[in-house]
């Protein structure tokens, strides 16, 4: 029997999606990190940014799990479009989100119908102790994260 433990945070945006844990300790950049895939229509979105302990890891059909955002204004839009073409992560999960990065889960359930759980204000200490590969399931509904053993 397979045994559960379940973080609770805040949702930030609805849905619900289950995949394999991809985490990092360094604060995330969506658009370093994805424009350059976008732009060149990848099948796969591999982390572009040079800079990031990620850089190169494919972040498709994941659970992208790292302490904060860095934002930038185009944020929303690039997590928009790689929701729409579904060649991004099934959900993210941070300690402290940003509107600019909710925006593009929500532009993508009010546009597309799509929903994209955003779950945030989780403690980074608990957070890390998930083990990349590890299958969790994340409501941001509800705004939990079930890790699955």
């Amino acid at each position: 029997m397979k045994m559960s433990k379940i973080l609770k945070g805040r949702g930030l945006s609805d849905g619900i999606a289950e995949g394999e844990a991809l985490i990092t300790s360094q604060p995330f950049s969506i658009s370093a990190a994805f424009t350059f895939p976008l732009i060149q229509f990848s099948k796969k979105l591999k982390v572009a940014d040079r800079t990031h302990e990620l850089y190169r890891k494919d972040v498709r059909d994941k659970v992208l799990i790292f302490p904060y955002p860095i934002g930038t204004t185009t944020l929303g839009f690039v997590l928009l479009e790689t929701i729409h073409r579904g060649i991004g992560p099934r959900a993210i999960v941070c300690e402290r989100g940003e509107p600019l990065m909710s925006s593009g889960a929500v532009a993508a359930d009010i546009f597309f119908d799509i929903q994209f759980p955003i779950v945030d204000q989780i403690s980074f200490e608990n957070l890390k102790k998930i083990k990349n590969g590890t299958l969790v399931r994340v409501n941001g509904t509800t705004g939990s994260i079930e890790i699955i053993e």
